[in-house]
């Protein structure tokens, strides 16, 4: 998805509760990748602040796929070859 003017270039009014919960458009939440709760970074700049999505755990599932396949055998032997390298330095 790209940055539109439209969406990103001006300000947007969001709601603030009570209860500090702060209301972000669709529009934003889908551009992120957002969907459901999340936690947030909150930088507190000049006289305002500024609420950026902050990555979790489960957010980088798949980050590190590979098209390497091992089965169980080959595996095993990588894991033993590394350990006795790994050992020797």
């Amino acid at each position: 998805m790209e940055l539109t003017n439209t969406l990103f270039d001006m300000s947007q009014v969001v709601s603030i509760t009570s209860q500090g919960q702060l209301t972000v458009p669709k529009s934003v939440l889908k551009y992120f990748g957002i969907d459901g709760s999340t936690k947030a970074e909150l930088d507190i700049i000049d006289q305002g602040f500024v609420v950026k999505p902050k990555l979790n755990f489960w957010s980088l599932r798949g980050a590190a796929k590979s098209k390497i396949k091992l089965n169980d055998t080959q595996l095993r032997e990588a894991r033993d070859a590394f350990a006795k390298k790994w050992a020797k330095e």
